[in-house]
This record gives C-alpha cells, structure tokens and sequence, in this order.
C-alpha cells in the first residue's frame, strides 16, 4: 500500500501522468503499475505512459503532446484549428521527423506523418491549448502544405484552405510566398493567386 503510495506521488509531481521508465527509476517494480491498472486508479494512454483516473486532461490535444512529444500539429488538425476548413477531422494529424518511431495507443486516435527533416521543422509555431504549449504549423505554411499534399488530400480542401485564408484580413502573402518557394509549391500558388486575387 505504502508502495502503491509513492507511485501515486510520482504522478502527481508530473502532473498526473507517469512513464514505465520513471516508476522503475525511483526503485519501484512495475507490477505495482498493474495493481494501479487493476484498482482503476491509472489508465493505460499507451506502452509506457500512464495517466491518474482522476485527472482529466484540460484537452485531448494536451495527451495527444505528451503521446508524441516531438509531434507537429499538421494539415487536416491544422486546418481546423486556423478555421480554414470546414471538416472536422476524426483523428488527430501530427507529422514526425521520419526517422522518429512512436506506438500510438488506441484513444485518442491519432494519424502519423513521417516527414523527412527540412520539412517536418519548417514553420513550427507554438499556441496555448490548457497549460500545454503545443507546437502547429504556422497557418501560411499550413496552406502551403495543402498545395504540396493536394492529390492526396482532395481538390475540394484544397481550394476551401486557399480561398478561406485569401479571406482573412490578416494574410500574409509575402509570407505564403517563402513558404511556398522552400516547399517548392510557389509556380502553383502563384497561378492559384492570380485567379483568386
């Protein structure tokens, strides 16, 4: 019980979560981590991260942070958060630096983007979500990943994602232009504003 305790403590210090790694660092065999899974007094988020029952995440987006901690914030969960689209994604979309390796759990849903470095730390922004900074792209690079991702994704996004952002009074084209020439879209942009400006 005493044991059970100290576990206890150790996620409260983290703000109610615990990895495998820190309840075996502080001398405590993770046995203990199955009688707490037992009592209900943990949930599971995924192999090696735990979370306190009774501590509720001001938003999935902040478990989403701590599942992939070096996640970004892209397209589709990007595009919600800016309003440039109307479609409200199922999933979480977070891209990674492609040779990062992350076992997602089954809640919340989560959908990987393995991107090779240049790409994945382009454009990387910070926004409050709860008490957690969660790192977005920028919303210029965001609409530039739209054009890059466009057969993949679908026409329709596309043009909703460009159109909505053309529409906001604080856009920054200058800004979508340098995006758009290091992700190698600008040719496409480019023409797109002409037809739309």
């Amino acid at each position: 019980m005493e044991k059970e305790e100290a576990i206890l403590g150790i996620f409260r210090r983290n703000n109610g979560y615990a990895r495998t790694g820190e309840i075996l660092k502080a001398g405590f065999h993770n046995h203990y981590l199955d009688l707490l899974l037992e009592k209900g007094a943990i949930i599971k988020l995924k192999r090696g991260l735990y979370r306190l029952t009774s501590v509720s995440a001001d938003s999935e987006q902040e478990e989403v942070c701590r599942i992939v901690p070096k996640g970004v914030v892209c397209l589709f969960s990007a595009w919600d958060y800016y309003g440039l689209s109307d479609f409200v994604p199922p999933e979480y979309h977070i891209a990674i630096e492609k040779s990062q390796k992350v076992a997602l759990p089954d809640y919340p849903p989560i959908k990987l983007y393995y991107w090779s470095e240049a790409y994945w730390q382009l454009g990387i922004t910070y926004v409050k979500i709860g008490n957690t900074e969660v790192p977005i792209y920028e919303k210029e690079k965001s609409v530039c990943d739209a054009i890059r991702f466009r057969n993949k994704i679908g026409k329709d996004i596309e043009k909703e994602v460009l159109k909505n952002f053309l529409k906001e009074r604080d856009r920054n084209i200058d800004k979508l232009l340098r995006f758009a020439r290091l992700l190698r879209v600008e040719n496409t942009i480019k023409r797109y504003l002409n037809m739309l400006l």
